[in-house]
C-alpha cells in the first residue's frame, strides 16, 4: 500500500475503545509483535524511550508490515513534521497545557489551508514520490492523528480552552505526572488525582473527543473505559515484566 497507514484517526471516531501498547525499546521486532498480537495501535516512545530518528523509521517499517498503525510520541514540536515525513500514522504530544500549544500541534500536522506541514513528495510517507502528490496531502490531512496528552494541573485548569481547537482528535490523560502536578506524587489513586481525571474525560467527551489513558493493568484499563476513554495504552516494559515473571513461576512448578 503506498502512503502511510491513515486508519487511526477513523478508528478514534468510531467510539469503539482500542488498546495499544507504548514500545520505548528500540526493537522493530517488538512492534511486529504488537500488531500480530492483535493490538489496535502501537506508540513509539520517543519521549522516554532512546530510539533515532533512523531507528525509528524501522519501527515503522515493522509496524506496516504487521499491519497496525505507528503513533510517535515525541517531546519537541520542531520535530513533528520528520516523524511524519517517516510514516507516522499519529502524533501524541505530551505536556500539552494551553490552546496555543494544542493548535500549534494540529497545524504542524495538516498541510495548507488546514495547518502549515512543510512539504516535500520524496519522504517514505509520501512513498518517495511513487504516491500522487495531491493524494499524499488528501490522505494525510485526513488521516493523521493528533493526540495530546493533559499532565499537569494547568494542562486540566486550560482544558476547555484547549478542547475548542479544530483537528485534535484524542486527548489523553497522564494520570502518573498529573498525580506529581497536583500534590501527590506517585499516587494516581487518591481521590483529588481521580476527580480531576473523571472531570477531564467528561469535558473530552462532551466536546467529541476521543478520551485516552494508560493501561497499566486490566482492572485499571477496564475501569478506564467504563469512564469512556477509547484509547488506552500499556506499556512493553510491563509486558514484557509481567510475561518474564509469570513464565519463571511456571518453569518453577510456582
Amino acid at each position: 500500500m503506498l502512503g502511510i497507514d491513515d486508519r487511526l484517526r477513523g478508528m478514534l471516531r468510531s467510539g469503539k475503545p482500542l488498546y495499544g501498547v507504548g514500545v520505548g525499546i528500540p526493537e522493530p521486532a517488538l512492534v511486529e509483535m504488537v500488531g500480530y498480537a492483535g493490538y489496535d495501535y502501537v506508540v513509539v516512545d520517543n519521549e522516554h524511550g532512546p530510539a533515532s530518528i533512523e531507528r525509528t523509521e524501522h519501527m515503522f517499517r515493522a509496524a506496516r508490515c504487521a499491519g497496525i498503525p505507528p503513533v510517535a510520541r515525541i517531546i519537541q514540536e520542531a520535530d513533528i513534521l520528520r516523524y511524519l515525513d517517516i510514516g507516522a500514522s499519529g502524533i501524541q504530544m505530551p505536556m500539552i497545557e494551553t490552546a496555543e500549544q494544542a493548535a500549534r500541534v494540529v497545524a504542524a500536522c495538516r498541510y495548507y489551508p488546514e495547518g502549515n506541514r512543510g512539504a516535500a513528495f520524496s519522504t517514505r510517507a509520501a512513498s518517495y514520490g511513487f504516491l500522487d502528490r495531491a493524494e499524499h496531502v488528501k490522505r494525510s490531512n485526513e488521516g493523521v492523528a493528533v493526540i495530546l496528552m493533559i499532565e499537569t494541573k494547568t494542562g486540566v485548569d486550560n482544558l476547555d480552552e484547549i478542547l475548542k481547537v479544530k483537528g485534535i482528535d484524542c486527548v489523553l490523560v497522564g494520570a502518573t505526572d498529573l498525580s506529581f502536578s497536583l500534590g501527590y506524587p506517585n499516587n494516581a489513586k487518591h481521590p483529588v488525582v481521580q476527580e480531576a481525571i473523571r472531570s477531564c474525560v467528561a469535558k473530552i467527551l462532551e466536546a467529541g473527543v476521543a478520551p485516552g489513558g494508560l493501561a497499566m493493568n486490566g482492572p485499571d484499563c477496564q475501569e478506564g473505559v467504563k469512564l469512556g476513554m477509547r484509547y488506552m495504552t500499556s506499556l512493553m516494559s510491563l509486558v514484557v515484566g509481567k510475561a518474564l515473571r509469570s513464565t519463571l513461576a511456571e518453569l518453577k512448578g510456582g
